[in-house]
């Protein structure tokens, strides 16, 4: 096997773990990386062969496979696990505020889904599944962390991750860049409706003992849920599970 077919079959796993649990169509695949039909279908049959891609029979999606999570297992954790450290705080949140908590981790210039728990409010904003990866401009957790960074990196990361932005037609650098900055003046981010029309998240981001973001913890419901006076209020909740989460991860 080629460097570039090595490099094709992980770009390939990349594209399904951005792709949430819908997975993606073989046509998806051949577009999103430039590919020829035949090559595309070798790469995710030969992925398919060792377990770590699955194909859904009845829709012909594909997905990560399972193998993938016992590859998982026999990893040396050499950092915390933000997504096992954070659960306790996200159940907290949730029931305190009654609405969908999310926690997210950063991987590169890029966050990935690694917790979520649903409070008791009859409308939920599930716009994430666990497992989720997003550049890191989108969506509260991503802004949280963009506004934690020096501007002059922030910038630089915006740049870096615009060409993937055509995916999420309901933002932009110019939008993510604004974001970012009210972040770093509040404290805290605010993603309304750049994910999904009419729910509105906030996230504050969550650091190392060095300082370095490692990931966020937020909170997201429908828009007329997430007003101003209601935002004062979910902060403070905020920043008090992401003392409890920075306090685990020192440990």
């Amino acid at each position: 096997m080629g460097l570039q077919t090595v490099d094709r079959a992980v770009a390939v796993l990349h594209l399904l773990s951005a792709s949430g649990p819908g997975g993606l169509r073989l046509v998806d695949v051949q577009g999103k990386l430039r590919l020829s039909k035949p090559t595309a279908h070798r790469l995710l049959m030969s992925l398919v062969s060792h377990g770590l891609v699955d194909q859904d029979e009845a829709t012909k999606r594909y997905r990560l496979g399972t193998r993938l999570a016992v590859l998982a297992w026999s990893v040396p954790q050499r950092r915390p696990d933000l997504g096992r450290l954070a659960s306790p705080a996200a159940q907290r949140l949730a029931q305190r505020s009654g609405d969908t908590v999310f926690v997210m981790a950063c991987d590169g210039l890029e966050s990935v889904c690694v917790g979520r728990e649903t409070g008791s409010f009859p409308i939920k904003a599930l716009t994430i599944e666990v497992g989720t990866r997003r550049p890191l401009g989108i969506g509260a957790g991503g802004l949280a962390v963009l506004g934690s960074m020096p501007p002059d990196d922030a910038r630089r990361a915006i740049d870096t991750i615009a060409p993937k932005l055509a995916d999420f037609p309901l933002t932009s650098p110019e939008v993510i860049l604004r974001s970012a900055d009210q972040a770093r003046r509040l404290g805290y981010s605010v993603s309304d409706g750049q994910v999904a029309t009419g729910v509105r998240a906030i996230a504050v981001a969550v650091r190392d003992v060095r300082g370095v973001p490692v990931g966020s913890i937020g909170i997201a419901a429908i828009r007329s849920r997430m007003m101003p006076d209601r935002i004062k209020e979910l902060v403070p909740w905020m920043l008090e599970e992401r003392a409890e989460v920075e306090r685990l991860l020192a440990a």
